[in-house]
Order: C-alpha cells, then sequence, then structure tokens
C-alpha cells in the first residue's frame, strides 16, 4: 500500500480543521492575541535599548633596527605579533588601567550617573537584602564605597576583545544603552592601555640604565664594556623612540563607532514570541479543559 494512503492526508485535513475552528477561530482567541501585543508594548516600554559600539585596531608592525656596536643588540620596540594581543589585552584589563579610569572620572560617570561635582572616591555603594543578609550570617563586611576595583569588574564584564585568527585586525566592543558614553570610553580606555605599556617600558628601560651604569662603573673588561656601552646605547634609543604620543601596541583603523539601531530590544521577535505563548497557551489550556475526563 502507498505511503501517503496510510496516512490517510484526507483524514488527517479534515481534523486539523476541526480542531483550527472548534479551538482557533474564537473570539477568545483574538482577545488572547490583544493581550499578547499589549504585553510585548509593556515589555519594550520598560526595556532600555542596547546600541553595539565598537572600535577596530591593527597591531603597530615591529620596528627593528641596525646591530649596534660590537655588543649587538637588536632594537625591538614591539614584540611578535602572538604577544601583541595578549599583551594589549592584559593591560586593558589590568588593575592599573582602571585605576587610571577612575582618576580620570570615570567612576563616577558610571556609578554616580554622571555627577561630576560627588567625589568620586565617596560614591555610595547600594547593596542588596540578599548582600547585606550573606554579610551578617557570614561575619564579613561590606564596602561602603565603589573604588577602582569596581572599575574594574565593569570593563571586565562589559568590554570585549577579540581578533582575526589569521590577521592583525582588533575589535573592542561593548553593549551600551548610552551611546556618547560608550564611544568615549571605548576611546579612552583603548589609549589608556597603550600608553601604560609605553611607560612600563620607559621604566624598565630607565631601571636597565641606571643597573648598566653601575655594572660599566666597575668592569674592568673591555669586551664586557663594549657590551653594556651598547646595551645603553639601546634603551636611551628605546625612551626616545617611546616619548612620543604615537601608539605602541595598536593604531586605531575605525575609531568607536555605534550601530544605528539597538541590538536589543528586537521588538519583532518579542511580537513574535509573546503571540505564540499567549495563543498556544490558551489553545493548550482550553483543549485540556474540554478534553480532561478523556485525558485523566
Amino acid at each position: 500500500m502507498n505511503f501517503l494512503q496510510k496516512i490517510n492526508i484526507k483524514d488527517k485535513v479534515l481534523k486539523s480543521k476541526e480542531f483550527f475552528y472548534e479551538y482557533f477561530w474564537k473570539k477568545t482567541t483574538l482577545y488572547v492575541a490583544l493581550a499578547s501585543i499589549l504585553a510585548s508594548m509593556i515589555i519594550i516600554q520598560f526595556s532600555l535599548p542596547q546600541f553595539y559600539v565598537s572600535a577596530t585596531l591593527r597591531e603597530a608592525q615591529s620596528n627593528t633596527g641596525s646591530t649596534m656596536g660590537e655588543g649587538g643588540g637588536l632594537l625591538s620596540l614591539v614584540g611578535d605579533d602572538a604577544n601583541v594581543f595578549n599583551e594589549f589585552r592584559s593591560n586593558l584589563y589590568s588593575y592599573v588601567v582602571a585605576q587610571r579610569m577612575w582618576e580620570k572620572g570615570w567612576g563616577s560617570q558610571i556609578f554616580a550617573g554622571g555627577n561630576e561635582d560627588i567625589d568620586f572616591n565617596k560614591i555610595e555603594k547600594n547593596h542588596t537584602i540578599s548582600e547585606k543578609l550573606s554579610s551578617f550570617l557570614l561575619g564579613y563586611e561590606l564596602y561602603d564605597h565603589y573604588s577602582p576595583h569596581d572599575l574594574q569588574d565593569f570593563i571586565l564584564g562589559s568590554v570585549f576583545i577579540s581578533k582575526e585568527i589569521k590577521g592583525t585586525n582588533i575589535t573592542v566592543s561593548m553593549m551600551s544603552d548610552n551611546q556618547d558614553f560608550a564611544i568615549k570610553f571605548l576611546s579612552e580606555i583603548i589609549l589608556v592601555a597603550d600608553q601604560y605599556a609605553k611607560e612600563y617600558l620607559i621604566s624598565k628601560s630607565k631601571a636597565l640604565i641606571d643597573g648598566t651604569y653601575q655594572q660599566l662603573a666597575v668592569s674592568k673588561n673591555s669586551a664586557i664594556t663594549s657590551s653594556l656601552s651598547s646595551t645603553i646605547n639601546r634603551e636611551y634609543l628605546k625612551i626616545a623612540t617611546l616619548e612620543n604620543d604615537l601608539p605602541y601596541h595598536i593604531y586605531f583603523i575605525d575609531p568607536p563607532y555605534s550601530s544605528e539601531y539597538p541590538v536589543t530590544p528586537n521588538s519583532f521577535s518579542i511580537f513574535l514570541s509573546n503571540f505564540i505563548i499567549f495563543v498556544f497557551g490558551y489553545l493548550l489550556f482550553s483543549f485540556i479543559r474540554e478534553n480532561k475526563d478523556d485525558l485523566w
């Protein structure tokens, strides 16, 4: 026998029509659909639109110089490409960068609603009831004010950084309901993280120069003296190259830019999902109510 004949399509269609007119084609179903529209409008009304803000960066190319002096000493301002992204990412999420952003007033922007008159070191923390209860039961103290550690947690949870698998482009992004704030915040944190990397290298070179001078003063071997002199020259050149406004790890390809339309909430998805939930929930309830004797 034919497979389609076994199914008996005509009978299935008739039963589907019967179910449709008995449970779906009712005035009550229309009311339920209108209720889903009303619920969707309420959800959208109380939802904050979240915009996607991102910046595209590119790793700075390695700068290498020729051999200096008898001791060699190849100048390399930027490490290999595999480490550039990891170093920049570590700096971006570090406490030092969070502290510098805090001192620039970003703590007030985030935790005090942009109130610049308040001392950013005295922004009060509002703890939830569950946090207060846990503190009381377990016997530990809650912090009264926000600190750079809270800003670091905000950065860890809000700012995302990724890199192309086989490329040099880096994307730094975040979601925010305030487009202007997110654009300025991303620009600032990228520059601060890159500047911190430069300052760290400068301080490292200065410490190396001081230590090398001490060794140079007591060295009596001409070969070692030449190598130490080459090291000093190399570090001075590195400092001279880094003490400028040019980027170290990265530079902007596309500055921070916000999407024109919010990513969330998706109005169409909310209306559609609520319609399906309300209508099919009502149909299921009606079917069970009218057939409860046959079901149980």
